[in-house]
Protein backbone atom coordinates (compact mmCIF):
# COMPACT_ATOMS: atom_id res chain seq x y z
CA UNK A 1 0.00 0.00 0.00
CA UNK A 2 3.00 2.01 1.00
CA UNK A 3 4.62 1.35 -2.29
CA UNK A 4 1.35 2.56 -4.44
CA UNK A 5 1.05 5.48 -2.83
CA UNK A 6 4.59 7.00 -2.95
CA UNK A 7 3.85 6.01 -7.19
CA UNK A 8 0.59 7.57 -6.77
CA UNK A 9 -0.62 4.60 -8.30
CA UNK A 10 -4.61 5.18 -7.48
CA UNK A 11 -5.32 2.04 -9.67
CA UNK A 12 -3.85 -0.29 -7.48
CA UNK A 13 -4.44 1.34 -4.69
CA UNK A 14 -8.34 0.82 -5.82
CA UNK A 15 -8.03 -2.44 -5.97
CA UNK A 16 -7.43 -3.05 -2.27
CA UNK A 17 -10.29 -2.01 -1.06
CA UNK A 18 -12.10 -4.67 -2.28
CA UNK A 19 -9.40 -7.10 -1.36
CA UNK A 20 -8.83 -6.06 2.49
CA UNK A 21 -11.46 -7.73 4.57
CA UNK A 22 -13.95 -5.37 6.07
CA UNK A 23 -13.31 -3.38 9.30
CA UNK A 24 -9.52 -3.78 8.84
CA UNK A 25 -7.80 -1.40 10.06
CA UNK A 26 -5.98 -0.84 7.29
CA UNK A 27 -9.11 0.47 5.36
CA UNK A 28 -8.99 3.77 7.45
CA UNK A 29 -5.09 3.83 6.23
CA UNK A 30 -6.20 3.88 3.02
CA UNK A 31 -8.64 5.91 3.14
CA UNK A 32 -6.67 8.44 4.52
CA UNK A 33 -4.62 8.21 1.90
CA UNK A 34 -6.96 8.59 -0.97
CA UNK A 35 -8.53 11.96 0.98
CA UNK A 36 -4.93 13.46 1.17
CA UNK A 37 -4.95 12.52 -2.55
CA UNK A 38 -8.43 14.45 -2.95
CA UNK A 39 -10.06 11.21 -4.05
CA UNK A 40 -13.19 11.20 -1.96
CA UNK A 41 -15.34 8.74 -3.79
CA UNK A 42 -12.49 5.75 -3.20
CA UNK A 43 -11.86 7.11 0.31
CA UNK A 44 -15.92 7.53 1.29
CA UNK A 45 -15.59 3.43 0.25
CA UNK A 46 -12.79 2.60 2.77
CA UNK A 47 -14.27 4.47 5.47
CA UNK A 48 -17.95 2.35 4.97
CA UNK A 49 -15.97 -1.03 4.32
CA UNK A 50 -14.06 -0.29 7.59
CA UNK A 51 -17.56 0.90 9.15
CA UNK A 52 -16.97 4.55 10.53
CA UNK A 53 -19.73 6.52 8.46
CA UNK A 54 -19.12 9.32 10.32
CA UNK A 55 -15.36 9.42 8.54
CA UNK A 56 -17.04 8.97 5.40
CA UNK A 57 -19.57 11.93 5.79
CA UNK A 58 -16.82 14.25 7.27
CA UNK A 59 -14.39 13.53 4.05
CA UNK A 60 -16.98 13.98 1.49
CA UNK A 61 -17.56 17.58 3.73
CA UNK A 62 -14.03 18.26 3.62
CA UNK A 63 -13.53 17.58 0.11
CA UNK A 64 -16.08 18.68 -1.98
Amino acid sequence: MEAYYKLEDTGNLEKMITILPENSPLLEKLAEKFASLGLCEAAVDCYVRFGDVKKAIDCCVLLN
